[in-house]
C-alpha cells in the first residue's frame, strides 16, 4: 500500500516537473530609459483610459519612434506636439513602455 502510494505520488511530481519545466519562458527584458524625446504625436483610446505618445530620440542619428503610454491624463495633456522634453520610461519594445517622469528641456521641476 505504501509503495503504491509512494508510485502515484512521484509520478505526479514526475508529470508537474516536466510540464514546468516546458512552459515557455518569456525572455522579455524590462529597460529603464531616459533620453531627449521630441513629441511628434498625441493618441488617446476611444474610451479616453488609454493616452500615449510618439517620438523620438533627438539626440540619435537614426531616427526611432517610440510609443510611451501616460498614466496620468494631466500630464499627457501638458505634453505638446512638436516639442523636445527629458523623458524617463520602463518598459520593453515587446510590451509596452510607461512614462516615468517627463521635464520640460532646461527646466528644473518635474511635471506632476
Amino acid at each position: 500500500m505504501i509503495f503504491k502510494t509512494f508510485k502515484t505520488f512521484f509520478a505526479l511530481i514526475l508529470l508537474v516537473t516536466i510540464f514546468t519545466g516546458c512552459e515557455k519562458q518569456s525572455h522579455t527584458t524590462t529597460s529603464s530609459i531616459a533620453t531627449f524625446l521630441r513629441v511628434t504625436e498625441k493618441h488617446y483610446s476611444d474610451d479616453y483610459k488609454e493616452k500615449w505618445i510618439i517620438g523620438y530620440n533627438s539626440s540619435a542619428e537614426e531616427i526611432e519612434e517610440v510609443r510611451i503610454e501616460v498614466e496620468d491624463a494631466k500630464v499627457w495633456n501638458l505634453i505638446a506636439v512638436n516639442k523636445e522634453y527629458f523623458v524617463s520610461y520602463q518598459g520593453s519594445k515587446e510590451k509596452r513602455y510607461v512614462l516615468s517622469e517627463i521635464q520640460h528641456v532646461g527646466d528644473e521641476d518635474t511635471l506632476r
